[in-house]
């Protein structure tokens, strides 16, 4: 039996509660209750809300007794002791910047009075009130040792220190969901509980293969891991199984928040043997049905690597902070990397010579012409739009397919080049093709601003009978304007053609102020992650925006697989990678080459990408399937046929 050990867990809640100290209710959970309910109740985040009461993340309990952050209408309840500075930044908001410094939007217009008559503007310069420090006592826990001299039967495990539900899972060949649902009363672990697993089942334990009922654990208990961008802590909660006050214990450094290129200590969970190709999750079942050749393919990658600035006083490290663009190349790659891997799994031969184009058209023209490429399937690449234009003109008279990963042109295509990135204006007629096949009875509502009278524009044509709510000489939309335009008899469609994001912020909160007592869906181009706006206010609103892709998580086959080859998650361009890598080689393997696939095969849908080619007359092929998403109630988003 092991030692007893102690481990010192800081209560993330009240060590978060400390930073802000801001007013807290308590809450005693009524039969019936959801998280839902009570984040909509008193109009907070529900991530703020978990990271203040880890429990409920295992059920809510009737007569528990919850912590609520009080809302941004309060005043933070300390001693100012001094003021920072701040510029603002484009597209920052007083939302964003009080969950920066760790306050309320109403200190912001204490401390900054103008801002309750005007917006913010890039290059404000405004105060941040600094409060005084408090601490909390940190709190020591035992963990128990666990006993191992009790025999298990076949189909139960014994929980070890330091096992989390993902870990368990993992081991056992199942996901999550699936383990709760053998272990229904189970809610937290707790080491030495016996819980049900699969019976009979083989699990593979860092390369070695045990019974079900065999309590090995992991050769490593913890591994390295990258933090890549936009990872939030809830994010890395779902990958660990985890809870946010283990993740601090873990790795003090985080308690500011996670950033990118971070080297933090995870669990390391059991490297399960995902297979990529599950069409339930994937959704490329009818290429898979349809696979007719399984000769080999092999195809040329040109990426902006700058391998070349990699000197003898450069480390590796250094070249990715100082090129963007050589990141962004190796995270694509190595999404690519997964596909040929799953693809090979199939029965399919593949394989990707890389070439580095540095980023120079030269570059693109000197590979082309120093090498023979009479016998690639396809090129995917450059990165660049005009390199990519390049690429296509120097191979169309071999025909060799050129597919743009990321980037769209202006210029017409030639016949050899598939632009895989929607173009914007598809993204624009999707949503308007919505609206006005749905708009009969609806009160329609257009918030306008001078910066694009062209998208007002269009709308008007669209509905000359929509209510526009304009600026006045002061470019500002007073609250009772938008709050006039409601109808409380009919359902309110608020479009905003708006390019201001004082406007979009405004819009957003008036009108989800208003969204228990009036019908109200609000839309726009894009979901404006860089605003930093409040999910739960879009889900209020049922906010609805198209998209060239639709973010699956980390509950998906791709991004497991991933993980156990890379130990870090994918982000949105690795995932790109995957979908135009697999799209490509199930499309060569299911009809002659990727030209007869555009023509025959029609749309196809990946992780997060969908791909629909279609020809122009005299020009080339383009990606006309796009999604529209909204946001739900409870906060998740669906997609809208």
């Amino acid at each position: 039996m092991k030692n007893i050990i102690l481990i010192a867990f800081v209560f993330f809640a009240f060590a978060k509660a400390t930073a802000t100290l801001q007013n807290y209710k308590q809450h005693v959970v009524q039969k019936g209750e959801t998280v839902f309910s009570i984040v909509g109740q008193y109009q907070i985040n529900a991530a703020e809300l978990i990271a203040l009461n880890p429990d409920i993340k295992s059920g809510l309990k009737e007569g528990s007794i919850l912590l609520i952050p009080m809302g941004n209408d309060v005043l933070t309840q300390r001693k100012i002791v001094s003021y920072k500075k701040h510029k603002v930044r484009r597209k920052q908001t007083l939302y964003g910047i009080s969950k920066k410094y760790n306050i309320t939007e109403l200190d912001l217009k204490e401390a900054n009075k103008e801002l309750y008559s005007k917006g913010l503007k890039k290059g404000d310069r405004i105060k941040i009130p600094v409060f005084e420090e408090v601490k909390m006592p940190v709190v020591i826990k035992p963990v128990e040792t666990v006993p191992v001299d009790i025999p298990l039967k076949d189909g139960e495990y014994r929980v070890m220190p330091k096992d989390t539900k993902f870990g368990i899972a993992t081991k056992y060949g199942i996901k999550v969901p699936e383990l709760e649902k053998l272990n229904p009363d189970m809610k937290d672990l707790q080491p030495g509980m016996v819980i049900n697993v699969p019976k009979n089942t083989a699990s593979i334990i860092d390369g070695a293969t045990t019974s079900s009922n065999d309590e090995a654990v992991p050769m490593t208990t913890f591994i390295d891991y990258l933090v890549p961008a936009k990872m939030t802590m809830y994010s890395l909660e779902n990958l660990t199984g985890i809870s946010e006050d283990s993740l601090l214990v873990l790795n003090p450094q985080i308690k500011d928040g996670l950033k990118l290129g971070m080297n933090i200590k995870i669990p390391n969970p059991a490297a399960a043997q995902a297979n990529v190709m599950d069409s339930k999750i994937s959704g490329f079942a009818n290429l898979l049905d349809s696979i007719s050749s399984f000769d080999s393919q092999r195809f040329a990658v040109m990426l902006p690597l700058s391998l070349n600035k990699l000197g003898d006083d450069t480390t590796e490290s250094e070249l990715l902070r100082k090129e963007g663009a050589t990141r962004i190349a190796l995270d694509f790659y190595s999404g690519m990397t997964i596909a040929r891997d799953s693809a090979q799994a199939l029965g399919l031969s593949v394989s990707f010579d890389v070439f580095d184009t540095q980023k120079k058209a030269d570059n693109v023209r000197s590979i082309i012409s120093s090498q023979d490429f009479s016998n690639y399937n396809a090129v995917v690449g450059p990165l660049l739009a005009k390199n990519v234009v390049v690429a296509a003109k120097e191979l169309k008279g071999q025909n060799i397919p050129v597919i743009s990963p990321l980037t769209n042109t202006d210029v017409r295509l030639y016949k050899n080049l598939f632009q895989a990135r929607p173009d914007e204006a598809l993204l624009k007629q999707k949503l308007m093709d919505y609206l006005a096949a749905n708009t009969e009875g609806k009160n329609i509502i257009l918030v306008t601003d001078t910066k694009k009278p062209e998208l007002k524009n269009e709308y008007l044509a669209l509905f000359p009978n929509a209510k526009e709510l304009i600026p006045n000489k002061d470019n500002y939309i007073y609250k009772q304007t938008y709050i006039n335009a409601l109808d409380p008899d009919k359902e309110n469609w608020v479009i905003l053609a708006v390019d201001n994001e004082g406007f979009i912020t405004d819009a957003v909160s008036h009108y989800s102020a208003k969204a228990n007592s009036h019908k109200i869906t609000m839309f726009g181009y894009e979901n404006y992650d860089e605003l930093e706006l409040p999910h739960l206010r879009l889900g209020n609103l049922k906010y609805t925006y198209p998209s060239m892709n639709k973010d699956s998580g980390s509950n998906n086959s791709f991004a497991r697989k991933f993980y156990t080859k890379y130990r870090i998650s994918p982000n949105a361009y690795a995932t790109r990678g995957f979908d135009i890598a697999m799209d490509i080689i199930l499309r060569n393997a299911s009809a002659g080459d990727l030209f007869e696939s555009a023509m025959s095969n029609g749309s196809t849908t990946q992780v997060e990408n969908k791909f629909n080619y279609s020809k122009k007359f005299m020009a080339g092929y383009y990606n006309e399937s796009v999604y529209l998403l909204q946001y739900n109630e409870d906060l998740s988003i669906k997609e809208l046929n």
